[in-house]
């Protein structure tokens, strides 16, 4: 079945201590990552944004936070995406090309992608799948699910690097002949800037590449509060854990946690939910007096309508090729370079 696909071998290098219960995990890491996040998180805290690098959210212990969260009654975005990925998952495989790499961009937990995979698999459709995320703890507990015998159309990999090392990867000479599907599902494009995401997008949109983009569209005020300050507070110890790892990264305790409330505010009129670091108190960090009261955003959930969405392709120099969307306006969009032959 695959004898007519190149396995990517000298893209990277297996992690060393792989194991053979799950699929194999590529080590595509720059060795300066952790010396680039603590530089960032330093020049963040000295400069005017108030703005810590959303980075910071997505250690070990981040990913498992997260999971958390996604099984909220009130997180409606992992709900309603497993609901139109349930409802046309054959529509959206047989969109796939025979021979592609799948590559997921922050892969977390498989529950969602792996209703898209198994429906590869029903379509006997021949396909690598590469979960790209940063703990490989995490990597080698959520491939599990799809390690070896489980499926026969279907070889899966794991990436550990950042979002920037699987763009450079993916310039690797051995893989450019090969048709590509960019996932990056859970609204996570949201969390940039909507004039930066486009660029994001296209920064990936290379000949014979295509996305299948999930973005969320709810403006309900309440809906989406509620989302992302859980009475529970599952959220709110997801994004709280940030501060733990900004410590780590420093080498030292500059946030004292118990002094830092996180805070979750809606802007309907630019369509944005914002997650704050607020000081409870007066604090000094890293010689910075920061007063009580003020806000460090660490992390915003854009929003995005139909007008929205059109200009986001535009500008990223891709067309709609399909869409699906739930009655709240969560959307999974499939989309191709406009250079490109569908």
């Amino acid at each position: 079945m695959f004898e007519s696909l190149s396995v990517p071998r000298l893209a990277g290098k297996p992690h060393p201590s792989q194991s053979s219960s799950v699929p194999q995990i590529i080590d595509i890491r720059s060795d300066k990552k952790d010396v680039e996040l603590r530089e960032s998180l330093r020049q963040s805290i000295h400069s005017d944004t108030a703005a810590l690098p959303d980075l910071l959210l997505w250690d070990e212990q981040g990913l498992k936070y997260f999971e958390d969260v996604t099984y909220c009654p009130s997180y409606y975005l992992t709900r309603e995406e497993i609901g139109l990925l349930e409802k046309y998952a054959l529509q959206i495989a047989a969109r796939i090309q025979p021979g592609s790499m799948l590559v997921e961009l922050g892969s977390g937990n498989l529950r969602k992608t792996k209703i898209l995979l198994d429906a590869l698999e029903t379509l006997a459709r021949p396909v690598d799948y590469f979960a790209l995320d940063v703990s490989h703890p995490e990597l080698k507990r959520t491939l599990r699910p799809v390690s070896a015998g489980v499926y026969t159309h279907v070889r899966c990999f794991g990436l550990l690097g950042t979002y920037d090392d699987g763009r450079a990867w993916l310039q690797h000479p051995d893989l450019q002949a090969r048709p590509k599907t960019i996932l990056y599902l859970g609204s996570t494009l949201g969390n940039f800037e909507k004039r930066d995401a486009a660029a994001f997008l296209a920064s990936f949109a290379n000949p014979h590449t295509s996305f299948l983009l999930g973005l969320d569209g709810c403006t309900d005020e309440g809906k989406v509060l509620s989302a992302y300050n859980d009475p529970e507070g599952v959220n709110h110890r997801f994004v709280m854990n940030g501060l733990a790892r900004a410590n780590a990264i420093l080498g030292y305790e500059a946030f004292e946690v118990g002094r830092w409330d996180v805070t979750g505010l809606w802007d309907g009129e630019r369509g944005v939910h914002s997650q704050f670091y607020e000081a409870r108190v007066d604090v000094c960090l890293e010689g910075v007096d920061i007063p009580a009261g003020r806000r460090l955003l660490a992390v915003k959930s854009h929003k995005y309508g139909p007008g929205e969405r059109e200009g986001l392709c535009e500008r990223a120099g891709l067309r709609l090729v399909d869409g699906w969307a739930s009655d709240s306006e969560y959307n999974l969009l499939f989309l191709t370079s406009k250079s490109d032959r569908v």
